[in-house]
């Protein structure tokens, strides 16, 4: 299994629909899938912290393409311009704050509230509003084509082992997963999905985790500091910062600071692995993940 000692539990916030329709007018837009939307963004920032080449990991159904993460902050009145998920299916969960999505999938804006998830997978379009006075975060994980990727397939890299302790003191839940041969239809990742994880450890607590061959995964620390143990030097990984671990390393991480951590993770994993699994709370809006 990509990631172990699955501990149950943790409860994502709700959500809900608004009954207001922002104005578009004096805003430049367009229509996609046949909901209208802001062309340009506005007061919007992003962050990548991740980008691992799927094809150097040895997955023939996903070469050409990268995992990916992104750690996006969206100030008072800010836009993501609208745009479409044909080509790249991604999970998302907000980390603070509150915004607006307006999508081709529902008649109304959705709220998503602090530790409100979507799953971006189909043919969909949408765009973002953070209507508050609070700045908005979140966690973006995606696979995408890069232009100029290279589509050749390495062999899959072999496991390197590090003595791992045992899970103590933490708390780890798989929050939601995209099929991702099933966003594509053509056999393109056929058999793969993209799951996002959150894992709180508390002060001293420790967390071992894996990937297989072919199984690469990204984190995000989002609160407290953790260490990072894997194939080199331990590395400290600090609030707002990420890694990757990849070519079938093992990894570990403990709790370095005096409160807890909290570890967003991102990864692209055989869809057996998560078959069965117990997901945290509802999805933002099913329709694009079921």
């Amino acid at each position: 299994m990509t990631i172990r000692t699955i501990t149950l539990g943790l409860a994502i916030a709700t959500l809900g629909t608004a009954a207001f329709a922002f104005d578009l007018g004096g805003l430049k837009t367009k229509v996609l899938h046949g909901l209208e939307g802001p062309s340009q963004a506005r007061d919007i920032s992003n962050k990548v912290l991740g980008d691992t080449a799927l094809a150097d990991e040895g997955i023939a159904e996903l070469a050409g393409r990268n995992l990916r993460t992104r750690f996006w902050t969206i100030n008072d009145k800010g836009i993501v311009p609208i745009h479409d998920h044909a080509s790249r299916p991604a999970v998302f969960t907000v980390l603070s704050g509150q915004i607006y999505e307006y999508t081709s999938t529902s008649e109304n804006p959705v709220l998503h509230d602090t530790g409100g998830l979507a799953l971006e997978e189909g043919a969909l379009a949408h765009w973002w509003l953070n209507e508050g006075d609070e700045t908005v975060h979140l966690i973006a994980f995606d696979v995408y084509a890069p232009d100029g990727a290279s589509t050749d397939v390495a062999s899959r890299p072999a496991g390197m082992d590090v003595k791992t302790p045992d899970n103590q003191r933490v708390e780890h839940a798989l929050l939601g997963s995209v099929n991702i041969g099933k966003h594509f239809g053509d056999g393109t990742g056929e058999g793969w999905v993209l799951s996002t994880y959150r894992t709180t450890i508390e002060p001293g607590g420790t967390f071992a985790s894996f990937t297989a061959p072919g199984e690469p995964i990204q984190s995000f620390v989002w609160e407290g500091e953790v260490t990072e143990y894997s194939v080199s030097d331990p590395k400290v990984l600090a609030t707002r910062s990420g890694s990757t671990v990849a070519g079938g390393a093992q990894a570990w991480w403990e709790n370095t600071s005096d409160g807890p951590a909290v570890i967003y993770f991102g990864v692209v994993e055989p869809a057996s692995e998560v078959a069965g699994v117990e997901r945290v709370g509802p999805l933002a809006h099913g329709s694009h993940g079921e």
